[in-house]
């Protein structure tokens, strides 16, 4: 059974240290508010604002994602720092909410939707890759 760090030993580090620690001196002010939400709310819930798994927030924060992380910086952006865009079909909208209905697919049975999807394909906004 885990019973914790041994005494004497350095203990869990927080969210803060531990993204200042991997990222050093050149830490982006984006991974500095995922870290000040990590510590004010558990990393799962952060991760859940987001649209990621705990896991990523994790690696993330250690400077280890392998993944898009001008993505995620973008989501951050959106989704704890309240950047926002103009979309035209939604109007005003947080940048996060704007990738998550980029990365939706097409549905012909709900008309906002299927206006979106042909909005996005085309918009200045676009960050997602995958052009259908």
């Amino acid at each position: 059974m885990n019973a914790g760090p041994l005494p004497g030993s350095p203990g869990k580090l927080d969210a803060i240290a531990k993204a200042r620690a991997a990222w050093g001196e050149a830490i982006p002010v984006e991974i500095t508010v995922l870290a000040e939400a990590c510590k004010a709310e558990t990393s799962r819930a952060v991760a859940k604002r987001l649209g990621y798994s705990d896991a990523v927030v994790s690696h993330v924060l250690a400077a280890k994602y392998p993944g898009d992380m001008a993505k995620v910086l973008t989501k951050i952006r959106g989704a704890l720092m309240g950047e926002t865009v103009m979309c035209p079909i939604l109007d005003e909208i947080g940048r996060d909410r704007c990738l998550s209905e980029q990365a939706k697919p097409f549905a012909a049975t709900n008309s906002a939707r299927a206006r979106l999807f042909h909005a996005c394909k085309s918009c200045p906004n676009r960050q997602q890759k995958d052009v259908a």
